[in-house]
């Protein structure tokens, strides 16, 4: 008999016989849409349903504190779709949690493990979680967190009392206590938020993840989601390219100044998953979507399109193309246009021209970028062999066309990278590749990413002014792009700015509320460098099969909170997987102050990373 020891999560629903026996159709409907939030989050934190009958789920995990955090995000997701709903017709779960000994059969667990975790979900209040005083002693150090002690409890059929706590969060439990309930389903059911300027706007210090239910929108912009086109080939491995079409057409209508934009990021959580378009508007904070399929072959490509007003249900626009592959971007141009038309955007002229500019002549070009964007957005590629398999797609795009401006942008980067993880024997160099081939990229295109990487290079070189001066330019030209708020926080980190830079990535956390990976990243830095160590290690514990890079900034926090063993033990498994790196290879860096130089190798030193 096979056992291990786990972190069960059991949810069930509050009511849901009194909820069947009002509307049975809509009863499921909301379980089903209730148990997808709850999957989406269980699999977010490498867990695993495993189980669920009826109105319940049930789900393993192999570590407690992300077991933990999935229940915070679950209650807080389920709490933001409760507000837009009448009193009653919500579906509250309760959310119970233990660790211990399960008993392996084949797909499934049995024992007391799940047991307990399923009778201490009995024990929470509707909307709240239970856990047990195993799983307690293994998350009480959470951050965030709060616990109230339920006293040992004898728990139906569990033949030894169990040790419970209750818990609450800053996020679902705290803002619900700090604004009134009228005020909470107000908010929630509004269709629109008033924006402000990006590089101001200060949010709630709050679980970020939590709050994404607020979305941002204003009474004079409409705001569009794009879906993720469905690539309809028949070929899995042409995902990319539909991808990339997506991707370009969301970049193409965040250049409208009177367009919101939904982050390609956030409209991405959809993608094959069947959901009514009026959910996902409202889910996405989006008055209008778009979706439609690709299919593409060496000759041809097919792409069909529908434009939804996602509030009242009805086709605004519909276009289908069947084009030579060489009218991709003849076909990205017409649909921009077509949107915008139909949305009534007031366009301006230096907008209307930037939207008719090609990318490429070369489609052959196109897909090589496509296929080294895609590195990017893969933290397991944050490696020397992922930036040179990116180095040899970039370099093959601009091969083919020498005037591939984009190509140029994302070839800076890879040596900025370069520069930046040690990967290059000379870091000086590197950088002057970078800023060659970034100012190649401006030459041929004023476009937004040819400012955005030259104002990376720009402050990986030590020149502060001009990189936030680059930014600047880059949001002027696309004022609706989170990733560039988010990735100016870093210069912002590096140029002394550091309760700047949280305010801002936590302003594009709200504008892309699925967010990648690198977000958490930055966040954790800014809050080592403002001396928030706590949620320094809170940020970084957030990401999913983190890059080695991200135990730095862990480790020196640690240490700075006097948790010396700790710290090393962590400095000990990066330098295992990067025994090169060093104190003085950290202090290369350009700050503009050297107190902040100090602070981090500071933190680095305690931890014990090597000098040389």
């Amino acid at each position: 008999m096979e056992r291990r020891l786990v972190t069960i999560l059991a949810a069930d629903a509050v009511g849901y016989s009194r909820l069947v026996g009002k509307d049975e159709d809509a009863a499921l409907a909301l379980f089903r849409q209730c148990a997808a939030i709850i999957a989406e989050r269980v699999r977010l934190h490498n867990g695993r349903v495993f189980g669920g009958a009826g109105d319940s789920v049930v789900a393993e995990f192999q570590s407690p504190v992300e077991a933990v955090r999935c229940a915070v995000e679950i209650q807080d997701q389920l709490a933001q779709m409760e507000g837009s709903l009448a009193e009653d017709r919500r579906m509250l779960f309760r959310v119970g949690l233990n660790l211990g000994d399960a008993v392996v059969e084949h797909d499934n667990l049995l024992g007391d493990a799940v047991n307990v975790a399923a009778r201490l979900e009995g024990l929470s209040e509707p909307g709240g979680i239970c856990v047990s005083g195993s799983l307690y002693e293994q998350v009480k150090h959470l951050p965030n967190l709060s616990f109230h002690n339920l006293g040992t409890r004898k728990l139906k059929n569990i033949p030894v009392p169990v040790h419970a706590y209750s818990v609450s969060s800053a996020s679902y439990g705290g803002m619900r206590k700090r604004v009134p309930r009228w005020m909470w389903v107000a908010a929630a059911a509004l269709p629109v938020f008033v924006t402000f300027p990006i590089w101001w706007t200060h949010v709630p210090d709050v679980d970020i993840k939590a709050s994404t239910g607020a979305k941002l929108s204003s009474a004079s912009q409409p705001s569009i989601a794009v879906l993720p086109l469905a690539n309809v080939s028949g070929n899995p491995s042409q995902e990319y390219f539909s991808d990339g079409i997506t991707n370009d057409i969301t970049s193409d209508l965040s250049k409208f100044s009177g367009l919101l934009v939904i982050a390609n990021n956030s409209s991405a959580t959809f993608k094959g998953k069947p959901a009514k378009v009026q959910d996902i508007g409202s889910a996405l904070g989006a008055r209008y979507v778009l979706e439609g399929t690709v299919q593409k072959t060496p000759e041809r490509l097919r792409i069909n399109v529908q434009l939804i007003d996602a509030a009242a249900g009805y086709h605004v626009w519909a276009e289908r193309y069947d084009r030579v592959l060489g009218d991709t971007f003849v076909v990205q141009e017409d649909i921009t246009k077509n949107i915008v038309t139909a949305l009534a955007v007031k366009v301006t002229a230096a907008e209307e021209q930037r939207s008719s500019r090609k990318l490429t002549k070369s489609m052959d070009a196109y897909d090589y970028y496509l296929k080294g964007k895609q590195i990017w957005a893969d933290p397991k590629k944050v490696t020397p062999e992922g930036n040179e398999e990116a180095r040899r797609l970039f370099e093959r795009a601009i091969a083919l066309d020498p005037t591939y401006s984009a190509a140029y942008a994302e070839l800076s980067y890879v040596y900025v990278r370069e520069y930046q993880n040690g990967w290059s024997a000379d870091g000086t160099a590197s950088l002057e590749k970078a800023e060659k081939f970034a100012e190649q990229a401006l030459q041929l295109s004023d476009d937004f990413a040819s400012h955005w990487y030259l104002a990376i290079v720009a402050w990986n070189r030590g020149n502060f002014d001009k990189s936030f001066h680059e930014y600047e330019t880059a949001r002027k030209i696309n004022p609706n792009d989170p990733d560039l708020a988010a990735d100016m926080a870093e210069a912002l980190i590096y140029g002394g700015q550091a309760e700047r830079a949280i305010a801002q990535i936590k302003d594009a956390m709200v504008r892309n509320p699925d967010f990648p990976y690198w977000y958490w990243w930055n966040l954790g830095r800014a809050y080592y460098m403002a001396g928030r160590y706590n949620e320094a290690i809170d940020a970084i514990g957030r990401i999913n099969s983190p890059p080695n890079d991200v135990r730095l900034i862990t480790a020196a926090s640690e240490a700075q909170l006097g948790n010396i063993a700790s710290a090393k033990a962590i400095m000990a498994e990066f330098s295992k997987n990067d025994p090169e790196w060093s104190i003085e290879k950290s202090a290369g860096y350009y700050y503009r102050f050297d107190g902040d130089r100090q602070h981090w190798t500071d933190g680095l030193r305690k931890a014990g990373l090597r000098e040389k």
